[in-house]
């Protein structure tokens, strides 16, 4: 019928815990002058999208649609849109969505989705709107060669590239998921002597093994026991990139145990980076698992105290760094896309949303075309 919406794939998110849904919605179109359609090729799934899928946190106006990570081609421009043209290859930083629909900086308040703007979705979608194209868009060479590396920048290689902003020569990275592992992977890059790379599932222990970590299994103990061991003054720096669903070696859930074990490992005037995603609000529809024991969490001020580390924490303005990562790629000095070990049509995304959430894949992408 002529006048009829086009639409589109995307995957959204209705409210119900651990379920995700692969549905038709209308195309986004050019409303103002400034925006730029983009026509996605490859989007991934980050480990904080599990927050949203495990019902922890997200916009209270559901179905929303997932993601924050993604590359494309420019399809269509507003009028005035300088930069970009189409057809023209760009990565999408992911703090334009949540600058813009995700995090209400300066409030810390996650509405992941449409619930801030309703009228812009998440990037796991066949197209994207993104306003102020000229300022919110990243270029990258022509051709699909090193595509996955280039999706890597959109968010979970420059949160862990600013996650060590002073590595030293001993690095200790929780979690072994693809933010710590483009975190201990960076820390080499950069530099470190030795960087531990801690977690519990035996694939993850072994891909962080191959790029030059050593692995710490989380099973065994406590990580600080395990790696004061074998350094006896501890790291001089490490890094938190689990966040709030946290578990301790019995691998049950446990409101501040990494912290914590971070306190006692990190050495005399080191640095902790609390990398991970941690918030806490009201139960809501887009949040029906949500609770107030992320708010407050255990904490030994008295090691603290007598040690003096330095703790930084907090959103990542993931495009302060994508531009010279991106050049990094280009240049063939990283390929951070190593950690995509699973790659699926859109329609095949609930499914990798299971499998990634329980940990059967390391990190997930999504393409739309076959």
């Amino acid at each position: 019928m002529s006048g009829q919406t086009p639409s589109m794939k995307a995957v959204l998110w209705e409210g119900i815990p651990y379920q995700v849904v692969v549905k038709d919605v209308p195309r986004p179109t050019i409303q103002t002058p400034t925006d730029v359609i983009v026509r996605v090729t490859t989007a991934s799934i980050c480990g904080s999208d599990l927050h949203n899928y495990h019902g922890l946190f997200g916009g209270s106006d559901v179905p929303y649609q997932m993601g924050h990570e993604a590359v494309g081609i420019v399809d269509k421009t507003g009028s005035s849109v300088q930069t970009f043209k189409k057809g023209d290859r760009v990565i999408i930083p992911c703090d334009y969505f949540i600058g813009a629909q995700a995090f209400v900086y300066g409030h810390g308040a996650y509405t992941q989705g449409g619930s801030t703007s309703p009228d812009l979705g998440g990037c796991q979608a066949e197209y994207v709107r993104v306003l102020n194209g000229d300022s919110n868009l990243i270029s990258i060479p022509q051709g699909t060669e090193n595509e996955l590396d280039y999706l890597t920048c959109t968010d979970i290689f420059a949160t862990a590239w600013t996650s060590i902003t002073q590595t030293g020569d001993s690095v200790a990275i929780y979690g072994a998921g693809p933010v710590g592992l483009l975190a201990a992977y960076s820390a080499i890059f950069r530099g470190a002597i030795k960087v531990y790379s801690i977690d519990y599932v035996e694939a993850r222990l072994a891909r962080a093994e191959s790029i030059g970590a050593i692995p710490i299994d989380l099973r065994k103990g406590d990580p600080s026991t395990q790696i004061l061991k074998l350094q006896t003054n501890g790291v001089q720096r490490v890094s938190d990139c689990v966040g709030l669903e946290c578990v301790n070696p019995q691998l049950k859930p446990q409101e501040g145990y990494i912290l914590n074990d971070a306190i006692k490992l990190v050495a005399a005037g080191g640095g902790i980076a609390i990398t991970g995603v941690y918030i806490s609000g009201p139960k809501d529809k887009g949040e029906p698992l949500q609770g107030p024991q992320w708010a407050t969490i255990p904490f030994d001020i008295a090691s603290y105290w007598l040690k003096g580390p330095t703790i930084n924490g907090g959103l990542v303005f993931a495009s302060k760094a994508e531009s010279a990562l991106r050049d990094l790629v280009t240049a063939g000095r990283v390929q951070p896309g190593f950690v995509f070990d699973y790659v699926v049509h859109i329609d095949e995304a609930p499914e990798a949303y299971q499998l990634f959430s329980k940990h059967k894949v390391q990190k997930a992408a999504i393409k739309f075309t076959r």
